[in-house]
């Protein structure tokens, strides 16, 4: 069993693997029982150290640029109570046997979206909102019906995070969590990080704009032109509010 236990640790170390979707932390544990080991106990260990590999993803998740889960935990018993009970409630998607004899097991557990996310565990409960700014120019032609935002970040260093902002290279705040606030950010999340737009999310006819860099690994900074045009678009199309906004990767 020692011997079964450690090579265990080994596969979960090398062959674990992350699925990040859009509104989801998704990991598989991989096992290779060895002579002595029942299915069931193979099963079982796949499961647990699949919980255990979701922990590590859920602590290096970005809150914000100024932080992440493991930072919130560490300085906050009650939100590491909260992200734990959230960890053990994730949902077990699959467990499945291979070829080979190893088993697979796929733990899913969602970032925003639902009661039993991460965002509910470390967000604080308040929807006291931030109007969106005015755009800095004010002679900015833009044709109404625009229905979300499409942020190209390819090629950028872009990590997921919960409350994301968007900024112009001045350092206007043009988008974040304070414009949103709780109810909506656990319902719908701040963005979707996609390959591709997503017409589910932002409609049919985004206004698609170019990040020039990331800030804080997970912040997106626009031109300053862009982010007039991303205003000036909200102010007559208000998806902004609707957090109707992809980041494509």
């Amino acid at each position: 069993m020692k011997k079964f236990l450690s090579a265990l640790t080994l596969a979960i170390g090398i062959s674990a693997n992350c699925f990040a979707m859009p509104n989801d932390i998704e990991v598989e544990g991989v096992t290779y029982p060895e002579q002595g080991v029942s299915v069931n106990q193979a099963r079982r260990i796949a499961v647990m150290d699949a919980y255990r590999y979701l922990a590590e993803q859920v602590d290096v998740l970005y809150v914000s640029a100024d932080s992440t889960v493991k930072n919130m935990r560490d300085l906050d018993e009650k939100i590491n109570t909260k992200v734990e009970a959230a960890i053990r409630g994730a949902k077990v998607v699959s467990i499945t046997r291979a070829a080979d004899g190893s088993f697979h097991a796929k733990v899913r557990l969602p970032v925003s979206g639902s009661a039993n996310s991460i965002a509910a565990a470390v967000l604080p409960p308040s929807d006291s909102l931030v109007e969106f700014p005015k755009p800095r120019l004010t002679n900015i032609e833009i044709p109404a019906g625009y229905t979300g935002l499409v942020v190209d970040c390819k090629n950028l260093s872009l990590k997921e995070a919960i409350t994301p902002a968007i900024k112009a290279a001045d350092g206007r705040e043009i988008y974040a969590y304070k414009n949103i606030g709780y109810s909506k950010t656990l319902e719908k999340g701040l963005v979707k990080y996609s390959k591709e737009a997503d017409a589910s999310r932002v409609g049919d006819k985004p206004l698609t704009v170019k990040a020039v860099s990331v800030s804080g690994g997970c912040d997106i900074i626009v031109s300053n032109e862009d982010a007039d045009r991303i205003l000036a678009a909200n102010q007559k199309g208000n998806f902004l509010s609707s957090c109707a906004i992809c980041l494509v990767r």
